[in-house]
């Protein structure tokens, strides 16, 4: 059965050289430390082709949709510092999709958040010029929610060429778990706050309104939408709910159910049946953070999907039938 993987990650290689430069200059050392061996050297995969090619060749037919790794190009400098990034992943990003169109399905831009003006040139330009399928959004920018009116324009352009919004969280260390502490331990910023990261900003687009008002808005969110799935009957109800229910002419849930995600849950099969008993299969599509996650994730992504219970039609909608009518990909 042919799969797309609508969630891949890639640093290409001249990008991370002159990133790797940029960051010695801007970022603390034990910030800089963590990308170096969490991210950058964590696996051969995310710079190397041929390692890429030796990885996926078992799958079969298989393909990629392309996704810059972190940082956030805010991350990077300052906004005509990030734009310039921007510019040069997109540009490696579209190369890699023309050159192997039958590895890479296509690409998300890369997108400077800082300067919502900026991101909106890029977005243009890599949308009419490159060919991106959408963008790669942060669940916050430098601390800021995405429902916050900066980004209306950006969402709004995205939703106007129905194009896909790629929704991946943020968060560090120097976001504390507890107000008595002054940094988060254990890992807890990363194995438990981004999924929390994905709910809250998908809840922010729910209860401010911007679903409402942005009924076409398309937004793939990254490890099958965090906790929403699995705490969806909170968000049904309590505080949040009390908030809006006078405001939001349809049940919160209503809202989140337009929402799509992804499946790169690293070998979870109990939350990926959760994800896909609360989207439903035709807002599910197989992502696998690859190789960002396990060593096996695109194995056990499979596994996970292949033992859910699903008729043919739906796993084939979730393999790649769905990316392909949401990105307007062609077939075969």
């Amino acid at each position: 059965m042919r799969k797309i993987d609508a969630f891949a990650h890639i640093l290409p290689r001249s990008y991370l050289e002159r990133l790797e430069r940029q960051l010695e200059k801007t970022m603390a050392p034990s910030r800089l430390d963590y990308y170096r061996e969490g991210v950058f050297s964590f696996d051969p995969v995310l710079t190397d082709l041929d390692a890429r090619w030796r990885k996926i060749e078992q799958y079969g037919e298989y393909a990629q949709v392309l996704v810059l790794a972190v940082p956030p190009l805010e991350e990077v400098g300052p906004p005509a510092v990030a734009a310039e990034f921007a510019r040069l992943a997109n540009d490696e990003m579209a190369e890699l999709v023309q050159r192997f169109p039958d590895r890479f399905a296509g690409f998300a831009a890369a997108l400077p958040l800082s300067d919502v003006d900026e991101a909106l040139r890029e977005l243009d330009r890599a949308l009419t010029q490159l060919g991106a399928l959408g963008a790669q959004l942060y669940t916050n920018v430098l601390g800021t929610a995405l429902d916050d009116p900066r980004f209306e324009p950006l969402l709004t352009r995205l939703e106007d060429a129905g194009r896909a919004v790629w929704l991946h969280p943020t968060r560090s260390a120097a976001w504390a778990d507890y107000p008595a502490e002054s940094s988060s331990d254990f890992g807890l910023w990363w194995s438990l706050g981004w999924p929390y990261e994905t709910a809250a900003a998908l809840s922010r687009l729910v209860y401010s309104g911007h679903m409402e008002r942005h009924p076409r808005q398309l937004v793939i969110a990254h490890h099958g939408g965090g906790m929403v799935p699995h705490f969806s009957a909170r968000l049904a109800m309590g505080p949040g709910y009390r908030q809006v229910k006078d405001t939001l002419p349809r049940p919160p849930l209503d809202y989140f159910r337009r929402f799509h995600v992804d499946t790169a849950l690293f070998g979870a099969p109990h939350a990926v049946r959760c994800v896909l008993e609360f989207f439903g299969p035709r807002h599910v599509l197989f992502g696998t953070d690859m190789p960002l996650g396990p060593s096996n994730a695109v194995e056990a992504t499979i596994a996970d999907i292949d033992s859910a219970g699903l008729s043919r039609e739906d796993m084939a909608a979730v393999y790649s039938g769905n990316s392909m009518r949401l990105l307007g990909l062609p077939v075969g």
